[in-house]
C-alpha cells in the first residue's frame, strides 16, 4: 500500500534531515506522496520548492507538494510528523530572556521557557489531533514536537485512543556516543532506560556478549580517564553548548553514579552553573535563530534562485533518522526497541500508572508496547515526582485557563526558587505570550 506522509511544521529548520532521510528511504516507506504543511506561508513555500526541485534532480517518484491548507495536507495522510513552533524560536528567546533576567532558567524545555512553550503549543496541538481524528483518523501521529514531556502528557490525556507515538531523539544521540567511545555498533547495544522526556538515567548497557557496559564507563568516568563524550558525538563538535553539555553530564554522572544521566539534568541538578553561563542579550534562541535558521532558509534562497539543488549543504543531517526509523518499524511491524514516551500503565512498578514516562518499548503495526523497567530508587523517583506533578499542572493550567492552576505549576518546577519569582516570571511571561497562550483568569 502507497504511504503519504505529511511534515507538520513543514517550514521547520529541522525539516531538512527529515526530508533527506525520506527521500533515501522512500521505497522501504511505500512513500508515494509528500506533503509540507505550515502556517508560515514563506518558510513552508521556501523549503517546498527546495524539496520538490532536489527530489526531482535525484530522480525520486514521490510527489511533493506544500500548502498552508491542514485539511488538504491531511486527506488521506497515513503518517503525520508534527514538529510545530509557534511564536517560532523569536518567541523563544524572549521567553529565555525573561527567565534570565529574573535569575531562573530560560531553557525551552526545561525550567519556565518549557512552561511557556508548553502553554503555547497545547491548544495548537489538541486542535490538529481534533481535525486529524476528523479527516484521516488511522493515520500514525509521530510527534517530534517540544517540550515533549509535558506535550504527551497531554495528548495522551485528551486522546488516549489517538494512534500517536511521543519521540525524542536526544536518547539515542546520546546512546550512539556511549557506543562510539566503546566502539560498539549503536545496534550491538541494548540500553535499559526510564524516566520522563529530558529527565531521565540509563541502568545498563548490555552488548553483544551480553556484558553490562555501565560499569565500565562509571569506572572511567570516576578514574578520570574520560570527561567528556563530546568527541564521540560528530554532530556537537562545531557547537560549544553540546561540547559543554557533554562535558556536564560526565559530571553529573560523577557525583550520582548509580545511573548514567540524560544531558538535560544539568538545568535540574546544575542549575547554578547553566545560569553562570547564560548570556541575557544572546541565549540559545537568539543562537539558532542566527545560525541555522539563517544558514537553511538563505540556501533555500540560494537553490531557487540558481534553479538547481546539487551541491547543497541542506541534503545532510541524522535529526531525521529516528523518527523514519519508527515510522518503517510500524509499516513493516519489526518490533524493534526504541525509547519513546507512553503512559506508564506499570512499566515503572513504583510510579503512577497513568503518568507519561519515556521507556523503551518495542514499536510495530500495533504501535507501542512498553518494556517493564521494575521499580526505580527513593533519589530518581522523588525527582521524578516533582517534575511530574510540574508537568501535569502545567497541562491543567492549559487546558482549564486557570492563573490559580498555572502559578501552582511554576511553583513546582524545581528550577523556581520560591513563589515570589515565581510569580513575577509567571505574569512577564504572560504578558509576552498573550496572542499565544489561553487566556488565564
Amino acid at each position: 500500500m502507497a504511504n503519504k506522509f505529511v511534515i507538520i511544521g513543514g517550514g521547520s529548520t529541522q525539516s531538512p534531515s527529515i526530508l533527506e532521510v525520506l527521500r533515501q528511504r522512500s521505497a522501504d516507506l511505500d512513500m508515494n506522496q509528500l506533503v509540507l504543511y505550515d502556517i508560515d506561508e514563506e518558510r513552508v513555500s521556501l523549503l517546498g520548492q527546495y524539496t520538490k526541485m532536489y527530489y526531482k534532480e535525484t530522480g525520486s517518484p514521490v510527489h511533493v507538494s506544500y500548502t498552508t491548507n491542514l485539511e488538504e495536507a491531511l486527506q488521506d495522510a497515513n503518517f503525520l510528523f508534527m514538529q510545530i513552533r509557534p511564536g517560532l524560536n523569536k518567541q523563544r528567546a524572549i521567553d529565555e530572556k525573561i527567565c534570565i533576567r529574573n535569575g531562573v532558567i530560560g531553557q525551552e524545555t526545561c525550567g519556565l521557557g518549557g512552561f511557556s512553550f508548553a502553554m503555547r503549543v497545547i491548544p495548537d496541538i489538541i486542535a490538529i489531533i481534533k481535525k486529524v481524528k476528523q479527516i484521516c483518523p488511522d493515520a500514525w501521529i509521530l510527534n517530534y514536537t517540544n517540550p515533549e514531556a509535558i506535550l504527551s502528557e497531554a495528548i495522551y490525556r485528551e486522546f488516549p485512543e489517538a494512534k500517536v507515538i511521543c519521540i525524542c531523539d536526544m536518547p539515542i544521540s546520546i546512546e550512539g556516543a556511549i557506543a562510539q567511545y566503546f566502539h560498539k555498533d549503536l545496534k550491538d547495544i541494548t540500553f535499559k532506560y526510564f524516566g520522563m522526556n529530558h529527565f531521565g538515567w540509563w541502568t545498563s548497557m548490555i552488548d553483544e556478549n551480553g556484558q553490562d557496559l555501565l560499569p565500565q564507563l562509571r569506572e572511567d568516568v570516576q578514574s578520570g580517564k574520560i570527561d567528556t563524550l563530546a568527541q564521540w558525538n560528530d554532530e556537537t563538535l562545531d557547537d560549544q553548548y553540546w561540547i559543554d553539555t557533554y562535558k556536564r553530564m560526565i559530571t553529573i554522572f560523577k557525583r550520582f553514579p548509580e545511573y548514567f544521566p540524560n544531558c538535560y539534568l544539568q538545568y535540574y541538578l546544575m542549575p547554578d552553573v547553566m545560569m553562570a553561563e547564560s548570556d541575557v542579550n544572546f541565549t540559545r534562541g537568539d543562537w539558532v535563530m542566527q545560525g541555522r535558521e539563517k544558514r537553511i532558509f538563505t540556501e533555500c534562497r540560494r537553490v531557487l534562485k540558481a534553479g538547481t539543488a546539487k551541491g547543497s549543504s541542506l541534503n545532510s543531517g541524522v535529526h531525521g533518522n529516528y523518527i523514519v526509523d519508527i515510522a518503517n518499524a510500524i509499516i513493516h511491524n519489526t518490533r524493534e526497541r526504541f525509547t519513546v514516551n507512553q503512559k506508564n500503565n506499570g512499566a515503572i512498578s513504583n510510579f503512577d500508572p497513568d503518568a507519561v514516562v519515556e521507556v523503551p518499548a518495542y514499536i510495530g503495526s500495533m504501535g507501542a508496547e512498553t518494556i517493564s523497567i521494575g521499580k526505580i530508587p527513593t533519589f530518581h523517583k522523588g525527582l521524578m515526582e516533582l517534575q511530574k506533578a510540574y508537568e501535569k499542572r502545567t497541562v491543567d493550567a492549559a487546558l482549564s485557563g486557570s492563573y490559580q492552576v498555572a502559578l501552582e505549576a511554576v511553583v513546582l518546577n524545581k528550577t523556581i526558587p520560591d513563589y515570589h519569582v515565581g510569580k513575577k516570571v509567571l505574569d512577564e511571561l504572560y504578558e509576552a505570550n498573550k496572542q499565544y497562550w489561553p487566556e488565564l483568569h
